[in-house]
């Protein structure tokens, strides 16, 4: 096992580069620049230059280019991943301080997503085309049609603006000091049920399906000819095997989640890794998407990896 994942390791690093090297001239050769929001103000042309040249913009691509991809990797120092355009901070420091709110959000939805998801598809399975297994159907379509960003603001509008039972934005009251546990609690409910509803829906149907298949096969005919519970041949016969793809589901849903938190972030002011990026894309400050931008890819190569890992454990056949 350690072998594989040491291998798995050294076969990301060329797509890392890879995505980098992408990444950087796309945001690069983007219109417009991070300086001209300075322009037409009360800053004078000269400290526009000396803006430019602190952050090598007046340097040619391919040098900005070497000089971020060979700091990127130095973690450990503070200007590793450059300097924010907007506030001047390193980039590190910027996302020392909205990780922690994105795990939560993420990590908090990723759970209750299994927690429900899971027992769903199974009862769709196993009461296939009962009036239960229609409803879940019916609301899994409704739930996945749905756009993201157009739930958050539903969910806002009608249960923070109208009802009044959730605030509308942030992550603690206005006022308030140091970690306030409920609070918090209570500003996390929206942007949760927000992410939850729309991976529910898609996690529900794949277990469901998966399920349905595993049932049809010939070894979980002959356990229930030899007389064993329906309980027993659902969750001690089918439900390992039917995990197998929401392994995979799992893996991939981790930067999925990273996208679609950096959405309910913006709609709902949420203050993490998401709503910093958003920002950054309109103030054109390129080190914070740049950053960001790796932190997905190097999500999705975790994400197959976790989820390669796992296959270990739900299916002892595989064998690494």
């Amino acid at each position: 096992m350690a072998a594989y994942i040491l291998r798995r390791v050294l076969q990301a690093i060329p797509i890392v580069i890879g995505v980098a090297v992408v990444a950087f001239f796309i945001v690069r050769l983007a219109p417009g620049s991070p300086v001209d929001k300075f322009r037409g103000g009360r800053v004078s042309p000269a400290v526009i230059e000396n803006i430019i040249k602190l952050y090598q913009l007046d340097q040619p691509l391919p040098n900005q280019l070497w000089s971020w991809i060979t700091t990127f990797p130095q973690v450990w120092r503070p200007d590793a991943w450059g300097y924010s355009f907007t506030d001047g901070k390193p980039v590190l420091y910027d996302l020392g301080n909205k990780i922690p709110p994105t795990l939560l959000l993420m990590g908090t939805s990723l759970v209750l997503t299994a927690i429900i998801s899971i027992p769903l598809g199974i009862l769709g399975a196993v009461k296939q085309y009962s009036r239960s297994d229609k409803v879940i159907t019916i609301l899994a379509t409704i739930g996945y049609a749905m756009p993201t960003f157009w739930l958050g603001f539903m969910l806002r509008t009608v249960f923070g603006a109208n009802l009044k039972w959730f605030p509308l934005f942030g992550a603690q009251t206005l006022g308030q000091s140091g970690l306030n546990v409920p609070d918090l609690l209570w500003h996390l409910v929206l942007p949760v049920t927000t992410l939850t509803i729309v991976a529910v829906a898609g996690w529900s149907r794949y277990m469901r399906s998966s399920m349905l298949e595993v049932l049809r096969q010939d070894y979980v005919r002959t356990a229930r000819a030899k007389g064993l519970s329906n309980n027993r041949v659902v969750y001690r016969h089918a439900l390992r095997n039917a995990l197998i793809p929401i392994v995979t589901l799992f893996g991939l849903s981790i930067p999925a989640l990273l996208s679609g938190a950096a959405v309910t972030e913006s709609v709902y002011s949420w203050p993490g890794l998401g709503y910093l990026a958003v920002d950054a894309v309109r103030t054109r400050d390129y080190p914070i998407v740049l950053a960001f931008v790796m932190i997905g890819a190097i999500m999705v190569i975790l994400g197959n990896l976790i989820a390669d890992i796992l296959y270990a454990f739900v299916d002892p056949r595989i064998k690494y």
